[in-house]
């Protein structure tokens, strides 16, 4: 089923064979400014953008709904509480959402992709953040399976996550590239035996591939 795709020589592992991918979601697939968010609550609760990041996403707060042990409702709440601020629902949704913008030239690689691999997302995310992008990024349709954090109960660099990736591909993790721009969270997948690269930029991903003749952009 899956012979069309190439073999690559990588001079430093030997042969390798890639059969699958598995692309990170924020700050790959598409851009993350997490600064928006902090921006507009700290104007509504009188903080600093830095201090809005430290209590949301510095000290584990954010960690605890990423991996399910806190409900969209409870996770707002609980934010409301910490910084003394009676804000609707609806207007943290859309705060919590916005931050998110398409990463140049990755829909379209992820297209062609699609055409030659079958594609996986390994992502620490939320129900929120998820259901938006869902629904706002067609790029997302070309994906097989879906691992995330809050659906697994375990973000990266946990290894739950990335056991549950290997379970999902049903092929030798060698035969996964994994790609995420936090190095920490490539040298885990690593660890379990996924090729993992870091992802820089899309052109220096598209040149990687190229390099090991697992994608042509002339093609």
């Amino acid at each position: 089923m899956w012979d069309k795709n190439p073999m690559a020589q990588n001079s430093s592992t030997g042969a390798l064979a890639i059969t699958a991918i598995a692309f990170d979601l924020g700050n790959v697939l598409i851009r993350v400014d997490h600064g928006r968010f902090c921006r507009r609550l700290g104007e509504a609760a009188g903080d600093s953008l830095q201090e809005v990041y430290d209590t949301v996403f510095g000290s584990g707060l954010e960690q605890e709904y990423d991996t399910g042990r806190l409900s969209s409702e409870e996770f707002h709440q609980e934010v409301c509480r910490l910084f003394d601020i009676d804000l609707p629902f609806n207007r943290f949704s859309e705060w919590w959402q916005g931050i998110f913008d398409p990463m140049e030239g990755m829909a379209e690689l992820v297209a062609e992709l699609a055409d030659r691999y079958p594609l996986f997302l390994v992502s620490n995310t939320n129900a929120l953040h998820f259901d938006y992008i869902h629904r706002r990024f067609p790029l997302l349709r070309h994906v097989r399976r879906f691992i995330l954090s809050y659906r697994v109960g375990s973000r990266k660099p946990e290894a739950a996550i990335y056991q549950r990736l290997i379970r999902e591909i049903h092929r030798p993790p060698g035969q996964c590239l994994f790609v995420d721009d936090l190095a920490p969270y490539v040298e885990a997948a690593r660890s379990h035996g996924l090729e993992a690269w870091q992802f820089i930029s899309p052109d220096d991903f598209i040149g990687r591939l190229g390099r090991y003749g697992l994608y042509d952009a002339e093609e």
